[in-house]
């Protein structure tokens, strides 16, 4: 009896662990010379040292993205580099999203715990320089 007591009191003490800790929502826009991108993509892929971080990617449409529009809608606290992909939005064979419009730019952001944030991106000219243009479809 006392054998069954003391698994019971493991089994409820190892359902009493530390939880995940709350996401962050994140929500905003990218713009390109001064106006909001027609489609595109913003990733955030987690510093190692974030356990259990996983790369998130928010799509953009006319310029706006919202962490909402996706099953897991938030991210992790901890630092993250984001990069930034921005298309025409006119499908073509082999580009999804349309050509792109300018370079994949990449910084980093640090994600506070739980609540909503609002990120506005604002691509800089230069990065429309030299366009590699990227097929955005398999084929």
């Amino acid at each position: 009896m006392n054998r069954g007591i003391l698994m019971l009191g493991l089994v409820l003490l190892v359902g009493c662990g530390p939880g995940k800790p709350a996401l962050t929502e994140i929500s905003g826009t990218v713009t390109f010379k001064g106006k909001p991108i027609p489609a595109g993509d913003v990733s955030f892929t987690p510093d190692a040292s974030i356990a259990g971080g996983q790369l998130r990617m928010y799509m953009v449409k006319e310029g706006k993205f919202n962490s909402e529009d996706t099953p897991e809608n938030g991210l992790l606290p901890g630092k993250y580099k984001v990069r930034i992909n921005g298309y025409d939005g006119v499908q073509i064979p082999m580009y999804f999203s349309g050509k792109q419009i300018f370079n994949a730019i990449e910084q980093t952001m640090d994600i506070e715990p739980g609540g909503k944030i609002t990120k506005d991106f604002v691509v800089p000219d230069a990065a429309g320089q030299n366009v590699r243009h990227t097929p955005t479809a398999d084929f």
